[in-house]
């Protein structure tokens, strides 16, 4: 079905046809009127005035076809289209109003006969096209802000969560997640996606996940002393001795040992963590980036006792896990100095 605007360039096109055509004929004329210049005899001069005197009849008929091609092209405007009949006239009709399409062209006798669109069909502009057009559907990831009229078409939007691809405005694609490290510079939007951006130093990111704000450290109070530095994912660990003697020094281990989990995503990794939930409590979790896998290592530590806490470097060196390893065995051990020292302190 021909849209309005390639009714448009056709109409257009016959007249700039036309006005080229014309534009030819006059040149033709001119140089042949250069070439009758060129005569010297009386004979040769009276020609030449005759055809100096078509070729100014020629260029007045030129100017008056041209001018009545020009009125009509801009006659036409938003709410009229021109027409040629097969006689070859030129009819100024009224275009359909939106809501409507085209049922008759005008004739000489008769104005533009529109008709109401269909229900689930629109034309938003005036038009003379045969048909109105079908109006959008949304799709499961997409919420209606408009509904379709007979002169307005459905409008969609991306759910909450989701936002519009740039490329292809009808698929909504997930917001990103910011990843443990990273904080929410610029919130998703039905049309654009979340901005992420790493917590910069003195800063970890803090929030549920889609949500998660780059939030400073905590500073230690004047009773407090700094156990571990943060970093952009992790807070500081400020301790008391009688935090460490009374909570006991297993709680201050969690915590910065899940934060690694998450961390380093690895297969070795995940081995690892099924192995050590099924050794605790007889369940297999998923990849440790899943959530529940998270909840399950988290329950796991919190019931698990000093010396299962302190053999942890040693089976992360049998699963190929050196560096995390020896971070672990570097943090057991800056506490357990710690709480020796607090326990000296108190005696």
């Amino acid at each position: 079905m021909p849209s309005l605007q390639q009714y448009l360039n056709v109409h257009l096109s016959i007249t700039q046809n036309f006005i080229t055509s014309a534009r030819s004929m006059f040149r033709e004329r001119i140089k042949k009127r250069h070439e009758l210049l060129l005569l010297t005899t009386a004979q040769e001069r009276d020609t030449r005035a005759q055809a100096h005197m078509a070729t100014r009849e020629f260029i007045l008929t030129v100017l008056v076809l041209y001018s009545s091609a020009a009125s009509l092209v801009l006659a036409q405007n938003e709410t009229t289209y021109l027409r040629e009949l097969p006689s070859g006239q030129k009819l100024l009709c009224n275009r359909c109003p939106p809501g409507f399409h085209l049922r008759t062209h005008c004739t000489e006798t008769q104005p533009t006969a529109c008709q109401p669109c269909d229900v689930g069909f629109y034309t938003a502009y005036w038009n003379y096209i045969s048909d109105c057009l079908p109006c959008s559907w949304c799709s499961s990831d997409h919420v209606v802000v408009q509904e379709c009229t007979r002169s307005s078409n459905r409008v969609c939007e991306c759910k909450k969560g989701f936002y519009r691809d740039s490329k292809f405005s009808n698929i909504c694609r997930p917001h990103t997640v910011c990843p443990s490290g990273y904080g929410v510079k610029e919130k998703g939007t039905p049309n654009s996606d979340t901005v992420c951006e790493v917590c910069k130093s003195g800063y970890y990111s803090a929030g549920q996940p889609g949500n998660t704000q780059c939030v400073p450290h905590t500073e230690c109070r004047s009773e407090e002393k700094l156990l571990f530095h943060g970093t952009n994912y992790v807070d500081n660990v400020c301790v008391t001795c009688n935090s460490i003697t009374d909570d006991g020094w297993v709680k201050l281990i969690i915590q910065p040992f899940i934060e690694i989990f998450k961390n380093h995503n690895t297969r070795k990794l995940h081995r690892f963590v099924m192995s050590l939930t099924r050794s605790m409590n007889g369940h297999v979790c998923r990849p440790v980036t899943d959530h529940d896998c998270i909840l399950l290592l988290r329950q796991c530590l919190s019931v698990a006792t000093k010396q299962q806490i302190s053999s942890l470097p040693k089976q992360l060196h049998e699963f190929g896990l050196k560096n995390l390893a020896t971070n672990m065995e570097q943090r057991i051990k800056r506490i357990q100095d710690e709480v020796h020292l607090c326990r000296n302190t108190l005696i």
